[in-house]
């Protein structure tokens, strides 16, 4: 699986709370079985015992109505909704804590292994290419490294695009069109994006995260 993960259940509150101040407000959580079993399991633990849940078909348009305090959601989804729906989305904040982490991945058709192999080494190109310094900009560069390992990933050493059914530059074509996996999050979701999301657990094993590569060989 490829570890393109978000922070789920970020807590998105008005003003200047903090999430363990949040005894006796209300909130709207969506009652999907495994999402509200880990709302009430972190209240649980920490010790917080008093909470409202309120149920509508539109959750986010009772939230900006005022009929609760907090909302919880995948915090790339809380970040869209704060910018998009909100007047002022300023007076909107996710709060840093998470309460859960849920590795996400493309989705293929089952069975189509070929096209399974494709999508998870492209992944996967992103992320090594991180990790070794090799962005959108220095990539030709970057091809002329004695380094073995990108030699190969970048596909002048021959063999790893021949396995996948591709052009040996597979992943040199990859990161010369869209960047290193960092690169892809700054552009979509970054701090200088109108989402404004950190790295979190989408930062690198090197940097604190939990984003790391299958070695390309």
């Amino acid at each position: 699986m490829s570890y393109l993960l978000v922070d789920r259940f970020a807590v998105f509150l008005r003003a200047f709370f903090v999430a363990f101040l949040l005894d006796f407000v209300d909130f709207l959580i969506d009652f999907a079985a495994f999402l509200a079993n880990l709302f009430t399991d972190f209240f649980d633990a920490t010790f917080l015992t008093t909470f409202f849940a309120a149920f509508f078909t539109d959750f986010f348009a009772a939230f900006f109505a005022g009929r609760c305090d907090v909302m919880t959601g995948d915090a790339t989804a809380l970040g869209a909704q704060r910018v998009g729906r909100a007047s002022n989305p300023d007076d909107y904040v996710v709060l840093a804590e998470r309460i859960s982490k849920e590795p996400l991945a493309p989705v293929v058709r089952h069975g189509d292994d070929e096209w399974h192999d494709i999508v998870d080494w492209v992944v996967y190109a992103t992320m090594e290419a991180e990790e070794k310094g090799i962005t959108q900009q220095n990539v030709d560069e970057m091809a002329k490294s004695d380094s073995p390992d990108i030699k190969r990933m970048l596909g002048v050493t021959p063999g790893m695009g021949k396995a996948l059914g591709l052009d040996e530059k597979w992943a040199y074509n990859t990161i010369k069109a869209v960047g290193n996996y960092g690169e892809i999050f700054d552009r979509h979701l970054g701090l200088n994006t109108p989402l404004k999301i950190e790295r979190g657990y989408n930062n690198l094993w090197t940097k604190g995260g939990l984003i790391y590569a299958m070695p390309i060989r």
